[in-house]
């Protein structure tokens, strides 16, 4: 059930957006010890996204998932998601931001059903 959302401002020609979202799901899933079948995840460009008040080249990434992160893991899975971004997009770190979501089973849904 992990999920996977980056969220930028630019995207390249060159960048392939739904190779992107197998990478970071890839990434995620084998951070995560999750199967990949379990995985989602997506690429959204917003040309009007900012950070430090320019519109530079900056990302948002968001990772859900029910247990399998906090603590000291999650200093793991920032770092590899933000090497990932930087090399798939170019992107800085210092301009790539990494939220981490424990989501509790009741509050996520698939196939009509919470996960409770």
């Amino acid at each position: 059930m992990p999920t996977c959302e980056i969220l930028c401002n630019t995207l390249s020609a060159d960048v392939d957006a739904k190779a992107l979202s197998a990478k970071a799901a890839a990434v995620v899933a084998q951070l995560l010890s999750k199967p990949l079948s379990y995985m989602m995840s997506y690429v959204t460009v917003n040309p009007s996204l900012t950070f430090g008040g320019t519109d530079a080249p900056a990302a948002y990434v968001s990772i859900a998932s029910i247990g399998a992160v906090g603590g000291p893991k999650n200093s793991i899975i920032v770092a590899e998601i933000t090497a990932l971004v930087t090399r798939e997009l170019g992107i800085q770190p210092e301009r790539i931001f990494v939220g981490i979501r424990d989501i509790s089973p009741d509050s996520f849904g698939h196939n009509g059903l919470t996960f409770a």
